[in-house]
């Protein structure tokens, strides 16, 4: 299905929505008790089913006897109008399924039939009392940037169970994000990735706070650490933000927003599995809160359990061997049988003999490798507030997450040419029956079993302060701390020097110097437990990463002109971070069939100091917002970076809006500091094509059957920042003759200087066609790769240009309840890229390139999501479309470089749900509705898909039962 047809489809949902919207809500009313209007609203939003917030703190000391709200029809404006009649407060819809309580005034009066007017529906849901992206308390529901807003009621539709799942189909997310579906090459975690670009270059905020990275090094936020049952709603800043929040907010900020005043008791089940019965997943979760006008606690218990999905239980990734697809044969030639280079032949050893090798031996290592990780992950979350009389309030925030799980990939291959290592085989040794020393043999161990790797992380964050209102001005004084604590183990490797000796003559390997000879030579299960006990070997990498903080913010009127009141901000914030993670090796070396981590220990003091203002310039329809940020870093320097931005309402219905901004990307602590690292990548060397002769950097042809190389990565603490150029154009239309629709369009211009890169794809490209990097590309005589030494570098350049679109229409009516339809894509209109000076510009935009090969992943021109959303009475459902456009990928067949189409990509999930009067609510859902499988991707490196932007699973079943009171 192209796009065309796609949106087409998606735009049927339209037809035959007519009116505006309300909510849901219990046909017999609402059933409020005396206290606070703030717990009032919180009682009717959940019973509605709606995101209600308060824009005004007034909220808090305003008190309502008990009472029954009326609810006809399901409806919740006839309710919102009976609480807030004797208030100074009036509501707004602010979104699909969100309504903002408001002061009144001159923009919020009744309209001439009484109803309080839709202002227009920006792409933002008020937060408290700030839009991310700023510190101002805007008076507007305006915003200069787009936001996508993921409420509470449209968490639930989806069914996800996970924060990483439930970010990966948002359109804005592209590239080389992480996750469980990440086998080889994943470590536990997830990471979003907004624009494609790298993770670390997207600010991951709990509560509008920074948190902790994890533990690995400390990158970029683990979203596994953030359990989904503790959260009320999700804003995706779509704009660079680093005057806002900081360096690592270059591509936007995704912003989770905590249940924090939930009263009252929720118990949550659910159970999923794949149609082809693996990917079992369960979760439980347990929330409960209480409070009055003095106090409030709450607190949040969840488990999460999935297992695994192995490669060969699906068609798509059961073979490496992908010739009938139009791809290339990507099995091993380290098989159990072995490759075995002599003199003037190569054999192998399947049992009968020594046997020529032919490429029927190549190895489908996929038969043994697992396609989705199986996890697990428990969390604790406690929050509380205690007032200090009207103008102040203490606060405090715990939360404790564990996450554990376990990945396994084929045995351990062999590459004695290649390996860590003296590997060449003696022509004594005891197994060498040919009487000549053997350098070059390749041997897949099936003997020591399958490799698993185990990942655990256990992360504590604690936050308390103050916060309180002088005058009109509010503040808040916040201290935090957090640590992250990651293990990693990789089993069943081997220790490169216990097989170098146990290789060699009967002179230097005898039962005198405490060595065991092992036979490589032999047929399948000829390595016996005393040489695996010998040579087996494990990788080990701990890690910690630590952030403690002290910010101050203040925010409120400066002052007044004749078109308003001009808003501003200001504050401070010292923050400290450190990171400390090592991995064992073999004296220096990493083990075969693993990788070396290395190690890297450092910490920064930053300090910064900012601030935002908002002017308006013509009453209710011209605002100019600024903000500037100056940070200093203990370790490199400092920097000031501003920001810019016009609102402009020319009529009502219409906003349009620009801005401009300068970034900085601060090289990260593992950038600076790691060495030690060395892995084996996944690349391609120019010198194995036929034409090799003719390449300046050839020394003949290399080995053709090669796929992966010994690479050492390392840090660079002479690094400087990555900067940056912000600009984004966007319109806003809400036609009052349709005042549930809303459509808007921004453009999007991300430029980007200095980047980090470590290419060593790059480095081997420019080794081969242009003779360049000789000290960094090592080969041995016969022209073959033995080492890549790819350390970090200020080389590189990129640039992103893209569109991002929305509509959102709802309907409510006596026959067919509420009705919410919407639709959001974004258009990577170029993604331009220079891997250093002097280098070719390569526009990505459209492409795959596998991460494991040092690309960007993919890119699809459009990614976009449509959906239809049902309440009706105690019913409701939900349709979903995710669409994936066809992406353009490169690589060698025969000898030529051939670029070939990957399919684009559609899934369509549908749920429904019944709620009955006591509380329950029972949900059944279908995820990838059509069972439509991934498109294949020839160059991908794990399963012949891209796991980090599709989804193997197929179609899948899920139910859960709640509970609410």
């Amino acid at each position: 299905m192209n796009f065309r047809h796609w949106a087409a489809l998606s735009l049927t949902g339209l037809l035959a929505l007519t009116e505006s919207a309300a909510a849901a809500c219990p046909k017999s009313g609402v059933q409020v008790s005396e206290g606070p209007l703030s717990r009032a609203l919180i009682t009717l939003g959940r019973q509605c089913r709606v995101s209600l917030v308060v824009q005004d703190q007034s909220a808090s000391s305003i008190y309502t006897p008990e009472q029954t709200l009326e609810t006809p029809d399901g409806s919740i404006a006839p309710a919102l109008r009976q609480l807030l009649e004797k208030t100074p407060l009036t509501f707004t819809h602010t979104g699909t399924n969100a309504v903002a309580v408001v002061a009144r005034g001159d923009d919020a009066s009744a309209g001439d039939n009484g109803e309080p007017p839709l202002l227009p529906a920006e792409e933002v849901t008020v937060t408290g009392r700030n839009l991310t992206g700023s510190h101002l308390r805007h008076l507007k529901l305006d915003s200069y940037a787009p936001i996508d807003v993921l409420a509470q009621p449209e968490l639930e539709i989806t069914g996800a169970q996970t924060i990483s799942e439930l970010l990966k189909f948002l359109p804005a997310v592209s590239g080389n994000s992480t996750s469980t579906s990440v086998t080889n090459g994943g470590n536990g975690t997830a990471t979003v990735t907004l624009r494609g670009l790298p993770a670390s270059n997207t600010l991951v905020l709990i509560n509008g706070r920074r948190i902790v990275s994890n533990g690995f090094g400390g990158e970029a936020a683990d979203l596994n650490t953030i359990p989904l049952s503790a959260v009320d709603r999700i804003e995706v800043l779509k704009d660079g933000a680093s005057a806002v929040y900081g360096s690592d907010a270059i591509a936007g900020v995704v912003n989770i927003i905590l249940r924090r005043d939930f009263d009252g008791l929720s118990v949550n089940t659910y159970y999923g599995q794949a149609e082809r019965g693996d990917q079992q997943t369960n979760s439980y979760s347990v929330t409960w809160g209480a409070g009055d006008d003095e106090r409030h606690l709450m607190f949040s218990l969840a488990h999460y359990r999935q297992s695994e999905i192995f490669s060969r239980d699906r068609e798509l990734s059961a073979s490496a061997d992908n010739r009938a697809r139009g791809g290339t044969d990507l099995r091993s030639s380290a098989s159990p049988q072995g490759y075995i280079a002599l003199s003037d032949t190569v054999v192998t050893n399947s049992g009968d003999g020594y046997a020529p090798w032919t490429t029927e031996d190549l190895y489908n290592f996929r038969e043994r490798t697992s396609a989705l990780v199986p996890s697990e992950r428990q969390s604790l979350y406690i929050a509380g507030n205690q007032s200090l009389g009207e103008a102040a309030e203490a606060f405090a925030e715990i939360m404790a997450v564990r996450t554990r799980s376990e990945s396994t990939m084929a045995a351990t291959p062999v590459f004695t040419r290649f390996d860590n290592g003296d590997l060449t085989i003696a022509a004594d040794q005891v197994y060498n029956p040919f009487g000549e020393e053997i350098k070059d043999v390749r041997k897949r161990v099936l003997e020591l079993g399958p490799r698993i790797q185990h990942n655990g992380t256990d992360t504590w964050r604690f936050n308390t302060g103050l916060k309180g209102f002088v005058d009109d001005w509010q503040w808040e004084l916040t201290a935090a701390t957090h640590y992250t604590q990651a293990r990693e183990r990789l089993t069943n490797l081997i220790d490169p020097n216990r097989l170098s000796a146990g290789l060699q003559g009967v002179s230097h390997c005898n039962t005198q110097v405490d060595c065991v000879p092992v036979n490589l030579l032999g047929a399948p299960g000829s390595i016996d437990r005393e040489q695996l006990d010998f040579i087996r070997g494990e990788s080990r990498v701990n890690g910690a990463s630590r952030m403690t903080s002290l910010t101050y913010v203040a925010n409120g009127p400066l002052g007044q002109t004749h078109a308003g009141d001009i808003l501003a901000a200001a504050g401070v914030e010292i923050r400290r971070e450190a990171i400390d993670f090592a991995s064992n090796d073999a004296n220096g070396l990493s083990f075969i069939g693993g990788a070396a981590s290395g190690s890297a220990q450092g910490e920064r003091l930053i300090g910064e100091a900012f601030g935002e203002f908002s002017v308006p310039l013509k009453a209710n329809s011209l605002w100019l917002d600024g903000a500037v940020r100056y940070s200093d870093y203990s370790d490199f320097g400092n920097t000031a970076n501003p920001k810019v931005a016009l609102r402009w309402r020319p009529i009502p219905s219409l906003l349009l809006r620009a801005s401009y901004a300068t970034g900085f990307k601060a090289p990260t602590l593992v950038d600076m500091n790691q060495t030690g690292y060395q892995s084996q990548e996944f690349l391609f060397d120019p010198c194995t094509n036929s034409n090799a002769d003719s390449l300046p950097g050839c020394n003949g042809r290399a080995d053709q059957s090669r796929i992966q190389y010994l690479t050492e990565f390392g840090g660079n603490p002479n690094l400087q920042p990555e900067t940056s150029d912000n600009r984004s154009l966007g319109i806003v239309w809400t036609p009052g003759d349709y005042t549930g629709f809303h459509i808007s369009m921004d453009l999007f211009d991300i430029r980007q200087n200095d980047v980090i890169d470590t290419s060593p794809q790059y480095l081997i490209n420019q080794n081969a066609n242009n003779n360049l990097f000789a000290n960094r590309v090592e080969r041995d005589d016969e022209g073959d790769i033995t080492r890549i030494v790819a350390t970090r570098l200020n080389i590189g350049a990129r640039e992103v240009r893209g569109i991002d679109a929305s509509l959102r229409y709802q309907h409510q009516s006596r026959e067919l309840g509420l009705i919410r339809w919407s639709m959001n894509g974004s258009h990577m209109a170029s993604y331009l890229n220079q891997l250093a000076p002097g280098s070719p510009i390569e526009d990505l935009s459209g492409t795959f390139v596998d991460s494991a090969s040092g690309g960007a992943g993919s890119l699809p021109e459009w990614k976009a999501n449509t959906g239809i959303y049902w309440q009706r009475g105690r019913w409701e459902g939900g349709y979903t479309i995710h669409y994936v456009s066809d992406l353009r990928e490169n690589f060698t067949l025969n000898n030529q470089s051939v670029t070939r189409k990957i399919d684009s990509w559609s899934t369509h999930d549908f749920q429904i749900a019944y709620g009955v009067p006591s509380g329950f609510r029972f949900a059944l859902g279908i995820d990838n509705l059509l069972d439509e499988a991934p498109p294949f991707a020839a160059s991908a490196f794990n399963d012949n898909f891209d796991a980090r932007t599709y989804d193997l699973t197929g179609r899948y079943w899920y139910s859960t039962l709640s509970f609410n009171m």
